[in-house]
């Protein structure tokens, strides 16, 4: 190739390239242009009040979670029958085999009794002992591994129960439960109500066929207004409590789809910001991340904002 042929080449291959940095400039300007300014409006006092503007805090907050179910108080009659019928075959059983051992001690002492004596012992004796069996698996299958199983505590929890002192609540939950086994159930009203109970004793109970998921039954301190039957909503703890902020419910509104808050960044800039709102607590919106206790959001008039904010960009467009 002749030294003007190269050069020429050399030439052509300048040009190209100095076209190809002028045709990705303006998209690199294109892209800091669609990316825009940070969502928010700017007021000073003076506007913010003429609005109606008010300017409250993010506080420090917990998060406990949980799996929610379905619950009712079970009536306690049902509980008094199965204990009563175990209690029963537990006092005969009991019986029959003092019974036993006093014949076979009379028939190998000198033969006192007779053997059809100590036959028809031995007979109750068994009789007897399957019956308690057949109760013992009535009342476990009816409650599961109950605390009244139990023989020292089954008589002062029989009282509680029949007096009306302790009630006994069955709670199903068709997410499933944690690995850990329950310890405790927060019970609250279906349709709101400030009043919220907390069982003092809970275990896995039997599945009721009716509600899918398994079942879990817990004894709670009677309160006045609850009755037998009532409809509850369950909570069970899943994990260990998160620590937070909330946000409070009043700051939040929703665009696009998603939920904003506006957050006061300087004397008169308000920052628009996501709100995670899957974690609802009674002060507002738990957030693990994005916000700090402290931080300054407006709670009266963020839709006049966002109002604002949205026209003025539709003005400027």
């Amino acid at each position: 190739m002749s030294s003007t042929a190269r050069a020429l080449g050399a030439l052509l291959l300048i040009v190209l390239f100095g076209c190809g940095r002028d045709a990705a400039a303006p998209q690199a300007a294109d892209a800091e242009g669609e990316s825009g300014p940070a969502l928010g409006v700017a007021l000073d006092e003076q506007e913010r009040a003429k609005l109606g503007v008010e300017i409250g805090e993010v506080r420090p907050a917990t998060f406990q979670p949980t799996v929610d179910g379905p619950a009712r108080v079970v009536d306690a009659e049902t509980v008094v029958a199965a204990m009563a019928e175990l209690g029963k075959a537990t006092a005969e059983a009991r019986t029959s085999e003092v019974a036993l051992k006093r014949a076979r001690d009379l028939y190998r002492a000198d033969k006192t009794v007779s053997a059809e004596t100590l036959e028809a012992a031995e007979r109750q004796a068994a009789a007897d002992e399957a019956q308690l069996a057949v109760a013992r698996a009535h009342a476990s299958l009816a409650f599961g591994a109950a605390p009244w199983l139990d023989a020292e505590r089954r008589d002062t929890l029989l009282a509680a129960l029949s007096r009306g002192e302790t009630l006994l609540v069955s709670a199903s939950f068709p997410s499933g439960l944690p690995a850990a086994r329950p310890t405790e159930l927060q019970l609250r009203r279906v349709g709101g109500g400030d009043e919220r109970w907390t069982s003092t004793e809970a275990w896995i109970g039997p599945s009721d066929p009716s509600v899918p998921g398994p079942t879990v039954l817990a004894l709670l301190a009677a309160r006045a207004g609850l009755t037998y039957g009532e409809r509850l909503i369950a909570s069970l703890a899943t994990g260990a409590s998160l620590a937070g902020s909330a946000v409070p419910a009043s700051a939040v509104v929703l665009a696009g789809g998603e939920a904003w808050c506006y957050v006061q960044e300087s004397d008169e800039a308000l920052a628009r910001r996501r709100v995670d709102t899957s974690r609802p607590l009674p002060e507002g919106y738990f957030q693990d991340s994005g916000f700090k206790p402290g931080e300054r959001v407006v709670v009266a008039g963020a839709g006049l904002l966002l109002a604002r904010e949205i026209g003025g960009a539709a003005e400027a467009d």
